[in-house]
């Protein structure tokens, strides 16, 4: 079956920023990856945005910030709520990136965009799935997406789609063949000639260094440093490529030989130690031969023996040098990779070595150029000019603002929160008080039975009553025996007393409630009280006396601001850059792309000249069947295949008329109508006519005739009844919305317009399928020749076309074969 196809391209076509594709399969849109990065594009975010309505699912191929990084900003800010499919690790692994990216932020300046809570709740929408599990989406649509691995990081996916298990788009970018100590490469085993595979350009025209030779030449680089009492810098990701390099340095200090068991290795991450956690629980996402040494031996290869955890700068400056840092933050822009740089660089013995790539004006992509420049014999800039953010605390006048401001917010929610004390106490003062009524009209009750008085009216004191009497405490009350008579007969007597309102004291779980009222000055203002007035309090000496120190802020709330400044930063250290970004090259793209020959092919995330060649050398070398796509920035391309497809709707009596005929996952039917074209208007509105609109409408009820159009828009009588329906004024007219859209309907056909057309047989037997039913049904049906014979009075053949040729006798028996036959097909 064959589907309408489209990808929009949102993000990460024609350069090396973030990955964010709208991938559109009939009326199912996927959202292929959705990255970030530090310059924090809100275009980008707008453009995607707008479309999250119509989104259905997101697939993500990695979990750091190029491929991840705007999730949860889609999440908690912009209302995303579709499922997204990732692979265990991509999910636990993309929190950790997502979590060193925003702590590296918020220390430095105010960032606002996401936090830590839409973190988490962007990882709750996470659909976890295995490689190779097929699962089919939500509703008739038929679509089928399946992970395949895909090296580069642990738990990279290759995402296959599938549309009723024939149609296949294939979305792989950033993988990697070659097998590496901490993972398997990809497979395109599952995958066949997929009608439309979606890649990348990045290392179209980069070819690689071997990797014995990258090993040797780190190691050189490494052993140089130290031995010269040098700090190395490693600048490499949080989760992704860290493991694999962390890997490989801890069996490098394991080696005697190599002599750097003396020095510090250290991994500086905020999630260092969580990252080294997860990673010990995901063997099964690992290379073979992990997985073989941890059945047999029970070895770890995360279990490190020599690195050291480091996740602030202050447990770094505790350990002696020289060491070796492998620090986050791969563009240097924020975090820890940045401001280590900042403190190291100006050392003339201490190296920096960059392993990977990232986006251009980045401090990294600064560095790597200062290296280019120094291979092509050019003399490289060391002063480079750069803005530096820092997070300082207050001091001074603005400290004592500080402190002010947070006096009075303190203020107003203590008198907030008197005045609710006091509200509530109004209430509960009101409650006793018509308890005390109550016990009054009670008592009147019972005097009114004792003395048997049936025109009794008055069954107790108002309020008003009650009130007079309560004020006028020093006068007693007229003592009449016959009032405090009771019903009962009381032994003891009653004295007069003077009024009284026992309070009854309300407590809660601090102790007995505050009155408000018992601590208003004079002059109706809330004193200056403590924040904590009115709480059990314990009140040791210890407590008292760190109570009466004077605190002007908590030590976790300390007053911060962040200053911004630019500055040049002369780099005097060594800078080296070696590849360790675990991607394959150009030549190897170029071969595994030889051996899937796809039919379309669309090359996206790479730079303009890589994307060109990649595209020139496709179509000079015919590996692809169709069109090569390299679409621009916002460009939606068109990857359908037959481009005669139309959609159309049927109405519900066209659809009652169809007899469908059931083939394996399909049903079919014969349709006779006639194709209409409808244009439909989105929107109603109503405007009043005014001046010659309004003559001209009421000129056209006298003489019962139409209005001529006026501006192209078209007056009618019927505007009047529309006009009272919609509660409008009758002296209006209706404007249709210039947002028009056409569909295609299908209108039934009568019987006699209906055509005659030949029956169409729609299945592909094998005639040795045949022969079993025959077999089932008492025939004896024997092959010879390869012609089928049945009771030796049928012959069933099929020649070279695929036709079956049913020949035989005009008998009972024949006519019985001949429907066992047709029973093998749709007839149409």
């Amino acid at each position: 079956m064959t589907s309408i196809v489209k990808l929009e391209a949102l993000s990460g076509v024609q350069d090396d920023g973030p990955l964010c594709y709208l991938l559109q399969v009939d009326d199912v849109y996927f959202l292929l990856d959705c990255g970030w990065d530090g310059s924090f594009d809100m275009a980008y975010i707008e453009a995607v945005k707008r479309r999250i309505p119509k989104i259905n699912a997101v697939l993500l191929s990695y979990g750091d910030i190029p491929h991840a990084g705007a999730l949860p900003h889609l999440v908690g800010k912009c209302g995303l709520k579709c499922p997204v499919y990732a692979t265990v690790p991509v999910c636990k692994m993309g929190q950790m990136f997502l979590y060193d990216w925003v702590q590296g932020l918020v220390s430095a300046e105010d960032f606002g965009f996401f936090n830590f809570d839409d973190i988490d709740q962007s990882m709750r929408y996470i659909q976890q799935v295995k490689y190779t599990q097929t699962i089919l989406l939500k509703g008739d649509n038929g679509l089928q997406i399946t992970p395949y691995p895909a090296g580069h990081m642990m738990g990279g996916a290759i995402w296959k789609i599938t549309k009723m298990g024939d149609e296949e788009i294939v979305y792989a970018v950033d993988f990697n063949h070659k097998k590496e100590r901490h993972l398997n490469g990809c497979t395109f085993d599952g995958i066949g000639r997929p009608n439309l595979l979606i890649t990348d350009a990045f290392n179209a025209q980069y070819q690689q260094p071997r990797r014995k030779h990258r090993d040797e030449m780190l190691l050189t680089k490494l052993l140089g440093t130290v031995r010269e009492g040098g700090d190395v810098m490693l600048v490499i990701d949080t989760a992704g490529r860290m493991l694999e390099i962390a890997n490989l340095l801890d069996q490098l200090w394991q080696n005697i030989d190599a002599g750097l068991m003396h020095y510090n290795l250290v991994m500086l991450s905020s999630v260092a130690s969580s990252v080294v956690e997860y990673s010990k629980s995901l063997i099964e996402w690992m290379a073979d031969k992990i997985q073989k040494n941890f059945e047999v031996e029970r070895k770890n290869p995360f279990q490190f023996r020599h690195v050291q955890i480091c996740h602030t700068k202050m447990d770094l400056h505790r350990l002696r040098s020289p060491k070796v840092v492998l620090v986050s933050g791969l563009d240097m822009e924020s975090g820890l990779s940045r401001e280590l740089f900042l403190d190291w660089c100006a050392a003339p013995q201490n190296t920096v070595i960059v392993t990977g790539r990232s986006g251009e004006r980045t401090l990294a992509s600064k560095l790597k150029q200062m290296v280019d420049d120094r291979e092509n014999g050019l003399t490289p800039r060391t002063a480079i000019k750069l803005e530096i953010k820092r997070r300082v605390y207050l001091d001074g006048a603005e400290l004592e603002a500080w402190v002010r401001k947070k006096k009075e917010e303190e203020q107003e929610a203590m008198r907030q929160r008197l005045e609710t004390a006091r509200r509530n106490a109004r209430l509960e003062y009101a409650d006793e008080s018509d308890d005390s009524d109550d016990e009054d009209t009670l008592a009147a009750v019972r005097e009114a039975a004792a003395t048997g008085a049936n025109n009794y009216r008055k069954l107790g004191p108002s309020k008003k009553d009650y009130s007079q009497r309560s004020t006028k405490s020093s006068v007693l009350w007229t003592y009449e025996p016959q009032q405090k008579s009771s019903f009962f007969k009381q032994n003891k007597r009653s004295f007069p007393m003077f009024p009284h309102h026992e309070h009854r004291i309300k407590m809660d779980a601090y102790g007995e409630v505050i009155r408000p009222d018992d601590y208003m000055t004079n002059d109706g203002t809330v004193p200056d009280l403590p924040s904590d007035f009115g709480q059990d309090a314990q009140h040791s000496e210890e407590a008292e006396a760190a109570e009466s120190e004077p605190k002007l802020f908590k030590p976790l709330e300390r007053p911060t601001k962040c200053v911004t400044m630019k500055t040049k930063v002369q780099v005097l250290c060594k800078v080296e850059y070696i590849d360790f970004e675990g991607r394959s090259d150009g030549e190897s793209i170029k071969k595994i792309l030889s051996q899937i020959k796809p039919k379309q092919l669309i090359l996206v995330h790479g730079s303009p000249q890589a994307t060109a060649h990649l595209a020139q050398w496709a179509k000079d070398m015919d590996i692809v069947q169709g069109n090569v796509f390299t679409p621009n920035l916002g460009e939606t391309v068109d990857a359908t295949i037959e481009s005669h497809i139309l959609q159309v709707v049927l109405n519900e009596q066209l659809m009652t008329s169809l007899s469908f005929q059931k083939v394996k996952d399909a049903e079919l039917a014969w349709i006779d109508a006639r194709v209409l074209r409808r244009i439909e208007n989105n929107q109603i509105v109503f405007e009043p006519l005014v001046g010659e609109k309004l003559k001209a409408l009421e000129a056209a009820k006298e003489e019962e005739e139409e209005v001529p159009p006026v501006e192209a828009m078209e007056v009618d009588e019927d505007a009047d009844a529309d006009a009272e329906a919609e509660n409008v004024a009758p002296a209006q007219r209706r404007v249709e919305d210039t947002n028009v859209v056409e569909k295609l309907y299908l209108e039934m056909l009568s019987i006699s317009e209906i055509p005659p057309h030949q029956a169409v047989f729609i299945n592909d037997p094998r005639l040795s399928d045949m022969k079993q039913f025959f077999a089932q049904e008492g025939f004896q049906a024997e092959f010879s020749c390869g012609v089928l014979y049945v009771n030796n009075v049928v012959s069933i053949r099929r020649n070279e076309a695929g036709k079956f040729h049913v020949e035989g006798c005009l008998c009972e028996d024949y006519y019985k074969i001949r429907d066992i036959v047709y029973n093998q097909f749709a007839i149409v």
